[in-house]
């Protein structure tokens, strides 16, 4: 079963509505550990150190308690089974691997993502569990157009996906579920929000978004892997707030146990990212199924770019345009829509 992309309704303002809320965070701003995957019980978070490979064991006041050697120098994912880990190797051009490690670090299997697009399953962001399956993000291989990455569904040893899921943005990484709601979340790739998304599997359709806490400022949060332990969702990311000084932390979120996300279901508007820009800008707007005329004008309403458009968003490379402020149009299905993008050199 292959899940069809129905687009996200953007807009400027996040509803609270039975939605989300950052409830609190653990800091770890003495490690040198890359964290990546993810798993906690009530006692112990399980996170994955990318680089040296280790399982690293902390209590939820962000105390290191002891780590196991897995015998990889990666872990871009982490399930925990009830005697063994499975570990999701990261990026690589001869196709990536799952490897099922037991709790004393003994190697107990392994086996090759499967191929899709065209190639080796290569760009693995983050693993969770669904029965005997695993649900994983995978950035590489990629598509061209939007929807540019993939959620594959996957019983280790089968030659194929179960199930696929298109997603928003070209970099994601964490992934967690919470009954029939999928919940991913985007790195920063040319000029992407980051954002935890949240999808419904039943209806095949988008539920909402929630900005990273500091996206606003930086958006650079950088986040890595996510879990939901049946009342709250923790995110890995690499920077608190606004601090210059990017350290690990662990984000937790809790929200409406029937509803995940929720916004601002405005059909007026155009989402603009980055803005200001200095190489890209991405417009995207909420209305599907028809084509698109995007004009783009200066400040003295001189046409600079128009093009058209099959797609919901256009993508545009304004690096050889003067600074400043320019407008646009999106035309339709027989609807108008307007905004303004600023220009930085």
């Amino acid at each position: 079963m292959k899940h069809t992309l129905t687009l996200l309704l953007f807009a400027n303002t996040l509803l609270s509505l039975h939605a989300q809320v950052l409830v609190d965070s653990i800091p770890y701003p003495n490690s040198n550990f890359s964290f990546w995957g993810i798993e906690v019980n009530a006692d112990t978070l399980f996170l994955g150190a990318d680089g040296p490979g280790d399982i690293i064991f902390s209590d939820h006041a962000g105390n290191i308690l002891g780590q196991l050697a897995t015998g990889h120098n990666f872990n871009h994912g982490l399930v925990r089974k009830p005697i063994s880990y499975l570990i999701a190797e990261d990026y690589t051009t001869n196709g990536a691997s799952l490897f099922e490690i037991g709790f004393n670090g003994e190697a107990l299997g392994s086996w090759i993502f499967p191929d899709v697009n065209g190639g080796n399953s290569s760009g693995i962001g983050d693993l969770c569990p669904d029965g005997e399956a695993v649900w994983y993000t995978l950035y590489y291989p990629d598509n061209d157009v939007d929807p540019y990455a993939t959620a594959y569904k996957w019983i280790p040893g089968t030659v194929a996906p179960l199930d696929s899921v298109p997603l928003h943005g070209e970099q994601p990484y964490g992934i967690a579920l919470k009954g029939d709601t999928l919940f991913y979340v985007t790195d920063d790739l040319n000029g992407d929000p980051e954002r935890i998304y949240a999808y419904d599997l039943n209806t095949d359709s988008d539920i909402g978004w929630v900005e990273l806490p500091d996206t606003p400022i930086d958006n650079d949060m950088s986040p890595r892997g996510m879990y939901y332990d049946g009342t709250n969702l923790f995110l890995i990311a690499n920077r608190q707030g606004g601090s210059a000084f990017a350290y690990q932390t662990i984000y937790i979120y809790a929200f409406d146990a029937n509803v995940g996300f929720a916004e601002n279901m405005n059909k007026g508007s155009v989402l603009v990212y980055p803005n200001p820009t200095v190489g890209q800008v991405t417009l995207e707007w909420p209305i599907t199924g028809s084509a698109a005329t995007v004009k783009v004008l200066d400040a003295n309403g001189r046409t600079v770019h128009q093009e058209r458009t099959a797609n919901h968003k256009v993508r545009l490379n304004v690096s050889e345009l003067e600074a400043g402020t320019y407008f646009f149009n999106v035309s339709t299905a027989g609807k108008m829509i307007d905004g303004s993008f600023v220009v930085q050199h």
